[in-house]
């Protein structure tokens, strides 16, 4: 017997995830070149608060990965991508 394919609206809507997925991490690669083009300045009170809402992303990418949500390329991707953006005092 031979395996079931994908249907053609798996497909697309794998496409779209994948498309979305690669502009916000384009959308954040620029914005950290912005950032990096700007003075370096002492750390804000804000920034501690925006280092809160990372570890919230990390929770919710794993908790996609766990549900099947992304697949594991995308998964590595966005987790690099945070990991790069959270620091460590």
């Amino acid at each position: 017997m031979a395996p079931s394919r994908s249907t053609v609206g798996k497909l697309q809507r794998d496409q779209a995830k994948r498309a979305k997925a690669k502009a916000k991490q384009e959308d954040r690669q620029a914005r950290r070149s912005g950032r990096a083009e700007a003075t370096d300045e002492p750390a804000e009170p804000g920034a501690q608060e925006d280092q809160t809402k990372l570890l919230e992303e990390f929770a919710r990418l794993h908790e996609d990965l766990e549900e099947g949500r992304i697949s594991l390329d995308d998964f590595e991707v966005r987790q690099a991508d945070l990991r790069s953006r959270l620091r460590v005092d």
